[in-house]
């Protein structure tokens, strides 16, 4: 029975992408290859489209009993009986789509179950854009004046409120949903005001980027209370965290990073310095023989600099164990450089969440 089946795939921020190859297969048990179960596979067009047929009989796996006198080796073209093959009950149908597809010369797989009424698939990459700090950077700095809070504070509190504050995150958020909106920021080089449309839209970028409850706020304050050169300190995380956000950097998407400069020991010492950590965006790296890492990213404190970047340089942080099985745990140790000069040592870096959303017009 011959099965026919159409569907849309789109990169993670609802854009179609054409040029994908979608095959359907049946999961099998570990230890044994999936089923192929492609007749004619699928190649989505333009608008993210794709028309496939299958076999869905094919899924089924058989056991051979042979006959007695007869031999496993035996061939069938020589008239001779190796068995009869007998279908495996405990094979279930369990057919999964494949996606194949390439970004930035990488070929990379995707799969999704195949469930009653899924047409509509979502790959985990966002389309590729080429990002350059100073035309898709903001042109004011991360400063805005008056309060952090959304309402008026009390006239007793106020005196002790900073009158102004920062919305990193937000414009690194805000900076990654123009592009790949294909669009340009807005020109202007001072902060917008209080309650204005563009400084409402970056702040709740702001506030998307601290994740739900906070669990990314949650984080800073965890990684500025841990020490920097241990066995579980920030130099080792930041060397599992960068294992991670690599693929996403060579697909050409940018990343929000949560940078950690400041280090705190007590709880009183947390709250006065968690807010001087920063984030930036990652959107390009570079890694030499040694392991040594450039990152090339967007500072909102930095307006119009193509020059920033992250210097992270390879350090052994000792033994995972003391056995003789033991391995050398690795970290990164890195630093701020702008024009090639020194600007912050950072303890530590960690990708922070990110959800693509369109910006407002008239901005």
């Amino acid at each position: 029975m011959i099965v026919k089946f159409s569907g849309t795939v789109y990169y993670a921020n609802g854009d179609p992408i054409s040029g994908v190859i979608v095959r359907i297969f049946d999961k099998d048990a570990v230890g044994k290859q999936d089923d192929d179960l492609t007749m004619v596979q699928g190649i989505s067009d333009v608008y993210g489209c794709f028309t496939l047929t299958y076999e869905p009989l094919r899924y089924l796996d058989y056991h051979t009993i042979h006959l007695p006198g007869g031999s496993e080796d035996d061939n069938p073209d020589e008239g001779s009986n190796p068995g009869y093959q007998f279908p495996d009950l405990g094979d279930i149908y369990l057919p999964y789509l494949q996606f194949n597809y390439t970004i930035n010369s990488i070929d990379q797989v995707h799969t999704a179950s195949l469930g009653l009424f899924r047409t509509k698939f979502i790959l985990p990459v966002h389309p590729p854009v080429n990002f350059v700090p100073s035309k898709g950077g903001f042109k004011f700095p991360n400063c805005f004046n008056g309060y952090f809070l959304p309402y008026s504070t009390p006239d007793f509190l106020s005196p002790k409120v900073p009158p102004t504050y920062g919305l990193c995150g937000g414009m690194c958020a805000a900076a990654y949903d123009f592009a790949l909106s294909g669009r340009l920021v807005p020109s202007r080089a001072e902060a917008p005001h209080q309650g204005t449309r563009l400084q409402r839209y970056l702040y709740h970028r702001q506030m998307d980027s601290l994740g739900g409850l906070g669990q990314q706020a949650i984080k800073v304050a965890q990684w500025t209370s841990l020490p920097s050169d241990t066995l579980l300190g920030t130099y080792r995380r930041t060397f599992d965290e960068f294992s991670i956000l690599r693929q996403k950097l060579s697909n050409g998407n940018p990343v929000i990073l949560a940078l950690i400069y400041e280090q705190a020991t007590s709880i009183k010492q947390l709250s006065e310095v968690i807010f001087k950590n920063h984030q930036v965006l990652a959107y390009a790296y570079q890694e030499d023989p040694a392991g040594a890492i450039t990152l090339q990213v967007y500072d909102p404190n930095l307006p119009g600099h193509d020059d920033v970047v992250i210097r992270a340089e390879p350090v052994e942080m000792g033994e995972s164990s003391p056995s003789a099985s033991s391995e050398t745990v690795r970290g990164l140790q890195s630093t701020q450089l702008v024009g090639g000069g020194f600007y912050r040592d950072v303890r530590g870096f960690f990708e922070m969440p990110y959800t693509p959303v369109k910006p407002p017009q008239g901005l």
